[in-house]
């Protein structure tokens, strides 16, 4: 049982120390005799990154305190291979202390009372105690050491043995609590290696925020590591091919949302220039409709016009001939009437009066008369007909000239001049 401790604590290396008794040594009046203890220190150094390598090297300058309560009693350093010699006195109660800047001190209890003066005297009194050598390590954060303060192991004079041996109870106290830290220990690693394992899968991904994360968490874990500290820089380089790569995305999700609006605007510019095409051809349309609409209206208007003035001038034309073939009526005396000639002329080929009379309306209620008129003066009374039928009809710009008419053909008829001042009356107001 014992051994398989031993191999556990060896296992644990928290602390191991190689007693070798030599031939006593006896000193001053007495003879007294003293143990002389030889063993080794090695540091113990761990590079961590995703899994746990340790290296364990002979560790030089060591300090060596054998203590009697706080009094030192001895002081050794351990030599460049990690060496050291240390005497203990005999009969009396000791404390061996290691320790190393930055280390975790150990502490062994050691008693050299009890040994009977007979044994002691004896040629054959060789005590021996061999457990190994010490290791040094640097504490982890968050692990609790306090345990370390007291001695783990103590070494006392056996009788049944007539040697030295360590006491059983007190050393299975201290592997306990070694094998509490040594777990506490094993378990941050382990947290620790895992952390960095995971930070590389998501670096692998790429997501680099998560792996930031994760090196973040295992440098909290155990500061001073470089492992995760170098990969952080990795994922710095990481974070930066993702903003380029996510600007690069941004820039062309712009850009194509740009072609987009772009190709957008230019179907919308495309379509309202067919809708302004389209409007302006029909505007075309409806203008060139519009003119010819007008134009035929014009024409029709005109033609309108011109059928209607036939028209009335047939009219005008039938009422000549139907008031010359009637007998002329005895015209009433009415103002502003044209002279009516009663006197008869003689032809001057004939040398008689001639017969061509004409039937002449002078108003409403104007008896027909029949007034003589000489030969060839058809003309002057087709044109007063034609003069009085615009009159009547009130169309007096064209009665005007009608009346002009009259006047060219008989420039002294006062009826047809008292006329056109009466029409022109009209026509200025």
């Amino acid at each position: 049982m014992f051994k398989k401790q031993k191999s556990l604590f060896l296992f644990f290396m928290i602390c191991t120390f190689l007693v070798n008794a030599q031939e006593p040594v006896m000193d001053g009046p007495q003879k007294e005799w003293r143990l002389k203890l030889r063993s080794t220190v090695e540091l113990r150094t761990w590079k961590l990154s995703t899994k746990a390598e340790k290296t364990e090297e002979p560790l030089m300058g060591a300090t060596i305190l054998l203590l009697k309560g706080k009094t030192v009693i001895q002081k050794s350093a351990t030599n460049v291979s990690g060496e050291f010699e240390m005497l203990v006195p005999a009969n009396d109660e000791f404390i061996l202390e290691v320790s190393y800047a930055g280390c975790n001190t150990k502490r062994f209890f050691v008693s050299t009372l009890g040994v009977p003066a007979d044994v002691s005297k004896e040629s054959y009194f060789k005590p021996s105690f061999s457990i190994g050598g010490f290791v040094m390590a640097k504490p982890f954060p968050g692990i609790d050491y306090s345990g370390l303060q007291q001695t783990l192991v103590k070494v006392v004079y056996e009788h049944k043995l007539r040697n030295f041996d360590d006491d059983e109870s007190y050393t299975e106290v201290g592997l306990g609590i070694v094998s509490k830290i040594a777990d506490a220990e094993n378990i941050l690693i382990e947290k620790f290696c895992s952390t960095n394992r995971a930070g590389d899968a998501a670096l692998v991904k790429p997501d680099c925020p998560l792996a930031k994360k994760l090196y973040n968490e295992a440098i909290a874990l155990i500061p001073g590591e470089q492992y995760p500290v170098v990969q952080l820089a990795k994922v710095g380089d990481c974070l930066k091919a993702k903003e380029e790569e996510a600007k690069k995305a941004a820039d062309e999700a712009a850009a194509k949302l740009a072609k987009q609006e772009a190709a957008k605007a230019e179907q919308q510019a495309a379509k309202e220039k067919a809708e302004a095409d389209k409007l302006a051809k029909a505007n075309e349309k409806a203008a060139a409709d519009k003119v010819k609409a007008e134009k035929a209206a014009a024409k029709k208007a005109e033609a309108d016009k011109a059928a209607k003035e036939k028209a009335e001038a047939d009219k005008l034309a039938k009422a000549a001939q139907k008031s010359k073939a009637k007998e002329p009526a005895k015209a009433e005396p009415v103002k502003e009437k044209p002279p009516i000639e009663n006197t008869k002329e003689t032809n001057t080929h004939q040398g008689a009066t001639s017969e061509n009379e004409t039937e002449y309306t002078m108003g409403k209620h104007d008896a027909k008369k029949k007034v003589p008129q000489p030969l060839g003066q058809n003309k002057y009374k087709e044109a007063l007909n034609k003069a009085e039928g615009y009159f009547k009809m009130k169309r007096y710009s064209e009665a005007k000239p009608a009346y002009e008419e009259v006047l060219k053909i008989k420039p002294d008829d006062a009826y047809s001049k008292n006329k056109l001042a009466e029409i022109e009356k009209l026509l200025n107001k």
